[in-house]
């Protein structure tokens, strides 16, 4: 029988795109792949001018609540909305 997945991280952190640190809420789902590299997925929700510039980014870093800093690509993104959704790159 398979384990029930853990339920995401969540809190207040900050996503650092063009050299800009921006205040987010962000919901991640790590995990520790075979090779020892951490992945993950999740969102975050913040200004939509944020959102839209981490998008065009691509690559962006996001820091979460205990200074874990992850680089992550966001994938995802509607225009106007306040939610992104990302992959840890």
């Amino acid at each position: 029988m398979a384990k029930p997945p853990k339920p995401p991280r969540t809190g207040a952190g900050a996503l650092t795109v063009a050299r800009e640190s921006c205040p987010v809420e962000f919901a991640v789902h790590l995990v520790n792949e075979l090779n020892g590299r951490r992945g993950g997925k999740g969102a975050v929700t913040g200004d939509p001018e944020t959102m839209r510039l981490a998008f065009k980014a691509g690559r962006t870093r996001l820091t979460l609540d205990d200074g874990v800093a992850l680089d992550v690509m966001v994938v995802a993104y509607t225009e106007g909305s306040e939610t992104a959704y990302f992959q840890v790159a």
